[in-house]
Parts: C-alpha cells; structure tokens; sequence
C-alpha cells in the first residue's frame, strides 16, 4: 500500500468572483455617498422644519398688549377699554394647549361631554360619561399629573343604572396654569 501525495494549490486562478469584487465596491461606495448626501439633506430639512416651529411656538406664546386709559377719557370710553381688554385677555389663553392637556388624559373608559373653559378665572369644568367611578377618579389622577392642570375635584358624579352598562356621568373642575 503506498501513499498518494496530496496535491495544495495555494495560487487557485482568478476566477468570475474576483471579476465582480470591484463592481460591488463601485456600488458600495455609490450607495454609502447617496446615504450620506441623503443624511445631510434630511438634516437640513429638520433644522428648517424646527425653526419654522420655533417661529410658530413664539407667534402663539405672544402675549397681546392691553390698553390703557388716559385721564381725559369719559366713562363710556373706559367702559370700552375694560371690555377690549377683556378680549385681549381672553385671546392670550392658550386653548389649544388647555384642549390638549384634558385630551391627553382621555382614555377609552371616560368620554368627554362637555368642556366649560372661564378665562377670568383660569378654571375648566369637564363633564363626561365614564365606565365606573374607578375610571373616573384614574381620569383625575391623569389630569392632575398634567402641567397644565392642577386643583383637580370631582364636583358630582352619578350612576345611570338605567343605561345599558351602567356608566357613571360625572362633572370635574380643574385649574390651569400658564406655562412658565
């Protein structure tokens, strides 16, 4: 019995896998280009989106001058400027932060009926519809936890037992605060 000697070949010939190496690097190196000109075109654009939002943040946190009276001014014409001062007032509340506040405590169990801003006196009453008084009292506690409300107290509350389900209709006051 005699032993065969293996044959190595080290130096294998060039074949059709070596041929497509500089392809693939051509198109790696095109892609990752495209990636970051692609990346720095979105960065761009955020930075252009961000300060168009800075812009709309400091247009609507704007506070509206209020008028003052001058000593020749006859009663009826203070009377008016105490109203137009009412409404510049009533045009600096920030609404659509105070809807997105009792908005975000919303979950499935409570349904909102009703949402009676006062302005003057920086207080809402919420009325709604909820699946139980647990669900009710959890809506407050979100409430609450918001930064925009505070001093949140269940005013009435009342069990439909009539209603299929039998929810709880309840009424809600919560202070809010200006953010600052």
């Amino acid at each position: 019995m005699s032993l065969r000697a293996i044959q190595l070949d080290f130096m294998r010939p060039t074949g059709r896998a070596s041929r497509a190496g500089p392809w693939l690097l051509i198109a790696g190196t095109f892609a990752a280009v495209a990636a970051v000109s692609y990346q720095g075109h979105l960065k761009r654009e955020t930075a252009a989106r961000e300060d168009r939002l800075a812009t709309l943040h400091a247009i609507a946190s704007r506070s509206l001058p209020s008028i003052s009276a001058r000593g020749a001014d006859t009663p009826e014409v203070r009377e008016q400027i105490k109203k137009a001062n009412a409404v510049l007032q009533l045009m600096n509340v920030p609404w659509g932060e105070l809807f997105a506040a009792i908005e975000s405590a919303e979950t499935g169990d409570v349904a909102l009926l009703a949402v009676q801003p006062d302005a003057r006196n920086r207080s809402v009453l919420i009325g709604g519809d909820a699946r139980s008084l647990s669900a009710v009292f959890a809506y407050m506690e979100r409430l609450e936890r918001s930064k925009r409300l505070h001093g949140v107290v269940l005013l009435s509350h009342e069990l439909k037992s009539k209603d299929p389900g039998q929810p709880v209709a309840f009424t809600i006051s919560a202070a809010w605060q200006e953010e600052g």
